[in-house]
């Protein structure tokens, strides 16, 4: 995997999470925020800590976030100051911006001020939640990109023995299975001629549409 590097403006409960586990992936992560107690509650969890008021155009150039390969703004307690930094890093001309929304008239803003990525971590988890709990079988799901999903099914009973070809998955729901987990054993390639067993886990993807579909496999 290749080493980027990441800016994350904010380190609150958001930004921490993602930041700490963006530095355990192996990149190189930069962590601001104006919060000296909470940078230095993370300065052995990234590659390096800024404390530093993101809505100052002259700190954050001074700290060069221009050179990062993403700068992600993951303020979330402040509305005002999501925008105003978000201006500033899209002013600096920086081409991999995501930025944080608490709703979604905060998501419209960013998003016509040119934000590629805008996320709202509180929405996605409850729309992945009412996807996972309306399921039978379905024990995750990830929207990877718009209208493209990854989600996690559990074969029961009714399956069991049977293979991808006989239970015809691809004409039934228009998804790929790109792997089966079985107990400890994952299989990344699986053949049409696969038998399952109850209790196997099928990592399904697809357009979202049709991966939220799959249903009592």
């Amino acid at each position: 995997m290749a080493q980027k590097e990441f800016c994350v403006i904010g380190l609150g409960g958001f930004g921490s999470a993602l930041a700490t586990d963006l530095f355990r992936r192996g990149h190189v992560v930069l962590g601001i925020d104006i919060n000296e107690k909470l940078v230095n509650e993370h300065q052995d969890l990234l590659t390096q800590t800024v404390v530093a008021d993101a809505t100052n155009e002259a700190a954050l150039r001074s700290i060069g976030i221009k050179d990062y390969d993403y700068v992600i703004i993951a303020i979330g307690d402040n509305i005002e100051d999501n925008i105003l930094a978000t201006q500033t890093v899209i002013d600096f001309g920086v081409k991999n911006i995501w930025s944080r929304a608490d709703n979604q008239r905060h998501a419209k803003i960013l998003a016509k001020m040119g934000v590629g990525h805008v996320v709202d971590p509180e929405l996605e988890a409850a729309h992945k939640c009412a996807r996972v709990l309306s399921s039978r079988s379905m024990v995750d799901f990830v929207e990877f990109a718009p209208g493209f999903s990854v989600a996690q099914v559990i074969v029961g009973a009714s399956s069991s023995g049977k293979s991808l070809k006989d239970i015809n998955f691809r004409a039934k729901y228009k998804a790929t299975v790109i792997a089966v987990r079985r107990k400890d054993q994952s299989m990344p390639v699986v053949s049409p001629e696969e038998k399952l067993h109850e209790g196997d886990v099928l990592f399904i993807a697809g357009k979202t549409e049709d991966v939220e579909k799959v249903e009592g496999i």
